[in-house]
């Protein structure tokens, strides 16, 4: 094979690959949002729910700038239903970190807080997965 048939086959297998690549839809959807009040707590929230989904996936609360003597702290999670509940979140380096698995979710806004804190970070279901 002459050197330009050579590159001309390499710039098509290219373009194929490069076309496939974009055309295939992302396999997950984040979301995150944190509260932006410096002088307090630095909460965040999220989401790696699939795309086209109502399920939010596995959700991930932290606070960014804990005092150093915590090791652990409750956090709340508000749904969009109305329901919530509470799960324990642990320190992990820098941060005290808690995972959940809330399930589907109605549209609307999913909110983290910690015990302790008015501070809420909150994702809206919409905006995560565009199905609704």
């Amino acid at each position: 094979m002459t050197r330009s048939k050579l590159l001309r086959a390499l710039t098509v297998a290219g373009t194929v690959a490069l076309s496939a690549v974009a055309t295939t839809p992302a396999a997950h959807a984040a979301a995150s949002s944190c509260t932006h009040d410096w002088s307090g707590p630095q909460i965040c929230i999220s989401a790696d729910g699939q795309n086209g989904t109502a399920n939010p996936g596995h959700v991930t609360a932290s606070w960014t700038n804990p005092p150093k003597s915590r090791k652990s702290a409750t956090v709340y999670l508000y749904q969009p239903d109305g329901y919530s509940y509470s799960f324990k979140a642990k320190r992990s380096g820098g941060k005290i970190v808690g995972h959940t698995a809330p399930g589907i979710q109605s549209s609307g806004n999913l909110c983290v807080r910690f015990k302790g804190s008015s501070h809420k970070a909150c994702i809206d279901i919409r905006d995560r997965n565009g199905s609704f």
